[in-house]
C-alpha cells in the first residue's frame, strides 16, 4: 500500500479517485503520522471516468471555473 501524505491528497484529490477506480488503495499520513487508509469502496460499481458527473469539475474550469445549477445539469444530461 503507498503511503502519501495530506498535502498529496488536497493536491491530487482527481488523480487519487482515477486510481481508486483502479482498484490502489493509499495510506495516508498527517504530519509525517499515519492517521487512516483510503481504498475502493467494497462490492461498489466501478465509475468510468468518462462518467459525466465525474468531469463536472472539469467542464466548470473550461467555463471559467463558474458553474451554476442549471449548467451543471446541461453538462451532465446533454453529453
Amino acid at each position: 500500500m503507498e503511503t502519501i501524505s495530506m498535502l498529496d491528497v488536497r493536491k491530487n484529490t482527481k488523480s487519487l479517485v482515477g486510481r481508486l477506480l483502479r482498484g490502489e488503495s493509499f495510506r495516508i499520513t498527517y504530519r509525517n503520522r499515519p492517521v487512516g487508509e483510503l481504498f475502493p469502496a467494497a462490492g461498489g460499481k466501478s465509475i468510468s471516468t468518462d462518467d459525466p458527473v465525474y468531469r463536472v469539475a472539469e467542464h466548470a474550469e473550461d467555463l471559467g471555473g463558474e458553474l451554476d445549477a442549471r449548467a451543471a445539469d446541461d453538462l451532465i444530461y446533454r453529453r
